[in-house]
């Protein structure tokens, strides 16, 4: 590779395994990815619409899509990191939440990339991008950046009571850190807010439970954690665009056919 590469890029739902000889950094438009870095710490995270994540040359990184995504990828060979001062960005692999400027920077990318076209090294965005990364992560953050949490084991947390989980106290002192830097952890991992990934999590145990029998929806509706009936159906109609009656029609004939 010449230069830097910056493009959009969609990751199938199988999993994948590389090693690259350039710095990668990955940022979530839409959907999400899952992703675990081997480098000097081996952690795991996902990629969505509030984070991204650096992959220094030489990394091995496990990865697959979650689901329909769009990330904005920038390639960076080592020289070009030197060569621009921007080295320090790509020294090592880290999740990270989106700042103000990032985010509007991904949007504009975006919308620069929509011809589906990448964007080389001589293109001011290019530049802007890695000014940018570089301001983002420099050494003075990587206290920030270098803080772990294990996913896995909050999943599991909410997952084992969905009506009652455990609040985001709760799980910041099991994680020995104050509630502000938990939220902002979990932000940069995760690539959503605790609430929001708490709410994705109902909704899945919802879908699941409407075509695994005939339980009736207002009971279903208080096991996975909603008030009543009418809240489920509000929030299963805008993540998912269905009504729970219409998710089971159709889902529970699709499992009885296959």
């Amino acid at each position: 590779m010449s230069g830097p590469i910056l493009e959009l890029r969609e990751y199938r739902p199988t999993h994948s395994t590389d090693i690259h000889d350039f710095h990668q950094v990955v940022i979530g438009l839409s959907g999400r990815m899952a992703l675990s870095l081997d480098g000097e710490t081996a952690q795991s995270g996902r990629v969505g619409a509030r984070n991204g994540v650096v992959i220094p040359a030489g990394v091995r990184h496990d990865y697959r899509g979650d689901g329909p995504n769009r990330q904005v990828v920038l390639d960076v060979p080592a020289r070009v990191a030197e060569i621009t001062g921007t080295a320090r960005a790509f020294a090592h692999e880290a999740f990270f939440a989106l700042d103000a400027r990032l985010l509007a920077l991904a949007q504009r990318v975006s919308a620069s990339l929509a011809g589906g076209q990448p964007l080389n090294e001589h293109d001011p965005v290019v530049r802007e991008w890695l000014m940018a990364l570089t301001s983002r992560l420099a050494p003075a953050r990587h206290a920030s950046r270098t803080v772990r949490l294990n996913l896995a084991h909050i999943d599991a947390r909410l997952h084992a009571d969905l009506a009652a989980p455990p609040d985001i106290a709760t799980l910041a002192r099991e994680a020995g850190m104050s509630v502000r830097h938990f939220h902002d952890c979990f932000v940069a991992m995760a690539g959503e807010t605790p609430h929001r990934h708490l709410m994705r999590l109902r909704l899945a145990r919802a879908a699941a439970l409407l075509v695994a029998d005939d339980t009736a929806l207002a009971d279903i509706a208080l096991e996975v954690g909603f008030n009543d009936q009418s809240a489920l159906t509000h929030a299963f109609r805008q993540h998912f665009g269905l009504t729970p009656a219409t998710w089971r029609r159709e889902h529970g004939a699709r499992d009885a056919a296959h």
